[in-house]
């Protein structure tokens, strides 16, 4: 019996020990790094076009030290059919010649695209265009953008500027041409077998 009150009055202290006992701390997530400013100034190519390829901070040679991120949209500029063959692993396609930009299209009525006339200038052929292209390329979001030389990427980015887009979040990195080295095979889906065949249309609009 009196092995039993002794066990019955320990109890709550043992509670009150475990309770007490610090727990071990889960180890944080390593930060990530800082992300550089789009355009890297200390290259000859950022005078004359801040917005090329050859003049960005994140490229093939860096470019996989920022993937997989929760702070970054990922897009890819090219056209479906392109994309499916080969892309790189969470890259969004968003089709620029499609579905944002001809240079006909403020002109002819048969072009579906968002804009046209020059992209530095662009038109908008849309009373919606700006929020359709807000849609597919968020104007508060860090967005790294790449097509299969950077090029579309340049003209993308002028007319994200002159429509309002915050510069200094957006990133050109290049085309899918450039990553063939070793360090991007995890990440990229390479299905030549694989096609496409696309109609582009957009419904529901309303022509200026």
């Amino acid at each position: 019996m009196r092995k039993l009150l002794v066990a019955f009055f320990m109890l709550p202290l043992l509670v009150a020990c475990m309770a007490s006992k610090p727990t071990a701390m889960a180890p944080s997530a390593p930060a990530q790094k800082a992300l550089p400013a789009p355009t890297d100034m200390s290259k000859a190519e950022a005078n004359d076009n801040p917005f090329a390829a050859a003049a960005s901070s994140i490229n093939v040679s860096n470019l996989f030290e920022y993937l997989g991120r929760d702070d970054v949209f990922y897009i890819d500029l090219r056209d479906f059919g392109d994309y499916q063959k080969k892309h790189l692993r969470n890259f969004e396609c968003v089709p620029f010649f499609a579905y944002i930009y001809d240079k006909a299209a403020h002109t002819d009525a048969s072009k579906v695209q968002l804009y046209g006339g020059e992209t530095k200038s662009p038109v908008p052929i849309y009373a919606e265009s700006d929020d359709l292209l807000e849609v597919l390329i968020p104007k508060d979001k860090t967005v790294f953008l790449m097509c299969q030389s950077g090029g579309r990427v340049a003209m993308c980015m002028q007319i994200l500027e002159a429509r309002g887009w915050d510069m200094s979040k957006i990133y050109n990195v290049g085309g899918m041409g450039q990553y063939t080295a070793s360090q991007y095979a995890d990440y990229t889906v390479n299905a030549p077998e694989f096609g496409v065949n696309a109609a582009y249309t957009i419904n529901d609009v309303t022509r200026n």
